[in-house]
């Protein structure tokens, strides 16, 4: 007995795959580290290799991504390489490499923009290094591997498997290292000129080929990616991948973004890749599309309608969208977090919205209204919303009764609101007006506003303030799209209304230096921050001054932003002075008016 208590005392620990799992989990974005656990035995190399193979194509360098697709390239059927070759892409003989672990299988994310250009790395330089050093990882494939080998006896790799895992594991390897490469197409006219018609055919077979062999070689993924390199990619045909159901079955999070108008034959193949995703997969938490060509919402729907748990919703198109008649009928109950660019949104979309008791945040941008004979009285309300944020810009033929709606609804959890309303006619003030008063009346607990226009509703503001503070208040803007031709605001009249808790304050919108003066005097607010973004609507050597007596008497601005221009006649000594007693930064500073363009994918 004795004995083998002995032994059970001197065997090593083993940690569970479980816990292992746990630990590689943590360092997924440390591929040197994961590597080198590729060493320790054979569990280790099993579960590591899963992690690395998860998402190899988060490798950066050239050598790399040309390794790793050279591994893809030489896996692909030999049917799909004659095919290749019909086409005029001459594939050289590459040796098939004989994986005793199926890595394949590990992959849980696809972005169909790193194949294309892992396709193009690929097609312009190709490794001319001896085929047992080709593939990526090759190293796993001279360990004895045993699936119930949970055994900590330490793995000696060979010298040769170290000098590989050595060139794998680093992401500071050299572009320049190049020496080993040669041109594949060094007999071809259009060598040198990726963008060629005949190049670009070719990276759009190679490409559609590995993807429709990662596809059929995966178990399931949980990350599909679909945003297009260029404006000369386009959608694969999903029809022609027999097998994809299986592996779209488990998707998570889906994206899409396609730049470039294309005719019919491109719409119907989008068309067709979002029914097939539809059809195989219920469990996306997460959707972004992003597209120029025009699809008809009904599509988009029947993609979203069939997921069962759908939290993450933004849906924009990038060209302006004057033809279609449809719209956005549904929006699914499930949803935290919704962002709708260049929309039509119908009636019943918008009481669907009231549903979402969920939702946290909306951003609604160019979003079009079409309400078929509403009776405005009948605008239902919604109660019990959990909206924490909304970002409402530049919104056509809305009437203000559906927004009041929300704002009811979010109540005492509504903490940011940014407005970017238009103010071309009278009753755009009107149901502006309406709006602030909802919000001074309903949302006590605001702690970031931002406006625009400001001018054209700057009286009405002001009687906000005074009527209904909001006592949470730390982050204010006041803006104005019109750097000249709109006179200044007052804002000396806001300033002894402001509360007590504001801290940051964005001036974007044309103020004169007698008014800056006096809000300054008047404002009992200890201001921490203050942010001049515009150099065209305010800044002189008076402004200057002005900041700097503040800084002097009040003793609380801590930062100080502004947008410097060369061209501006400022002087340096009382720039000096000020930077002496805060801190302050000269750059251009985040607009929150600014939407960042469709290309962010």
């Amino acid at each position: 007995m004795d004995k083998i208590n002995s032994n059970i005392l001197n065997k090593s620990p083993v940690l569970v795959p479980d816990c292992l799992n746990l630990v590689f989990n943590y360092l997924a974005n440390d591929k040197n580290t994961l590597f080198s656990c590729l060493f320790v035995n054979h569990l280790w190399c099993n579960l590591a290799a899963q992690h690395l193979w998860k998402d190899p194509f988060s490798l950066t360098s050239k050598i790399q991504k040309v390794k790793l697709f050279q591994v893809y390239v030489s896996s692909l059927p030999h049917k799909e390489i004659r095919q290749l070759n019909e086409k005029g892409l001459k594939i050289p003989n590459l040796v098939t490499p004989n994986f005793k672990l199926p890595y394949f299988s590990y992959l849980k994310q696809i972005f169909y923009r790193k194949i294309e250009e892992c396709a193009l790395e690929w097609l312009l330089y190709e490794d001319d290094s001896d085929s047992s050093d080709k593939f990526s990882l090759n190293c796993f494939e001279n360990m004895e591997y045993n699936d119930d080998d949970i055994s900590d006896e330490e793995y000696e790799p060979t010298e040769s498997e170290l000098e590989v895992s050595s060139e794998e594991s680093s992401d500071e390897c050299s572009e320049d290292d190049s020496g080993s490469m040669k041109i594949v197409f060094r007999d071809t006219f259009f060598q040198q000129d990726p963008n060629h018609p005949v190049f670009a055919l070719h990276q759009k077979a190679l490409t559609f080929a590995v993807f429709k062999q990662l596809l059929a070689s995966c178990n399931k993924l949980d990350v599909l990616n679909m945003s297009l390199f260029s404006s000369n990619s386009t959608i694969p045909d999903i029809v022609l991948i027999p097998g994809c159901h299986t592996a779209f079955s488990d998707i998570t999070v889906f994206n899409f973004f396609q730049k470039g108008i294309y005719g019919d034959a491109e719409r119907a193949k989008i068309i067709c890749f979002l029914n097939i995703l539809g059809y195989s997969s219920r469990n996306i938490s997460k959707i972004g599309i992003i597209v120029d060509t025009e699809i008809e919402e009904t599509y988009i729907s029947n993609l979203i309608n069939v997921q069962e748990d759908l939290k993450y919703l933004t849906i924009k198109y990038a060209q302006g969208r004057t033809n279609l008649q449809s719209f956005l009928e549904s929006i699914p109950q499930t949803l935290v977090y919704l962002e709708l660019y260049a929309v039509k949104l119908s009636d019943c979309s918008f009481n669907a919205l009231f549903e979402c008791k969920n939702l946290e945040e909306i951003k609604l941008v160019r979003c079009r209204f079409i309400c078929h004979k509403l009776d405005q009285e009948q605008v239902s309300e919604s109660e019990g919303l959990k909206l924490r944020k909304i970002f409402w810009k530049e919104n056509v033929y809305n009437h203000y009764k559906y927004f009041v709606s929300l704002i009811r609804g979010a109540n005492k959890t509504l903490k940011e609101v940014v407005l970017c309303l238009p103010a071309n006619r009278v009753r755009d003030v009107t149901d502006t007006n309406e709006i602030l008063n909802a919000l001074a009346k309903f949302c006590p607990n605001i702690k970031l506003f931002a406006i625009l226009d400001v001018y054209s509703y700057y009286t009405q503001l002001v009687k906000v303030f005074e009527s209904y503070p909001w006592e949470n208040l730390t982050s204010l803007t006041l803006g104005s799209e019109h750097s000249y031709s709109v006179p200044y605001i007052a804002i000396d009249r806001l300033a002894p209304y402001l509360p007590a808790s504001l801290r940051k304050l964005r001036i974007a919108c044309a103020v004169s230096e007698q008014d800056l003066k006096t809000f300054f005097d008047k404002c009992q607010a200890p201001i921490e921050e203050l942010s001049i973004p515009n150099l065209n609507q305010i800044f002189t050597n008076r402004h200057l001054r002005i900041i700097r007596d503040y800084i002097k008497e009040k003793r609380t601005l801590k930062q100080f932003d502004f947008e410097f221009s060369h061209n501006q006649v400022i002087s340096y000594e009382l720039w000096k002075e000020i930077k002496e007693m805060v801190d302050t930064r000269t750059h251009h500073l985040f607009d929150p008016f600014y939407y960042p363009p469709c290309d962010l994918f």
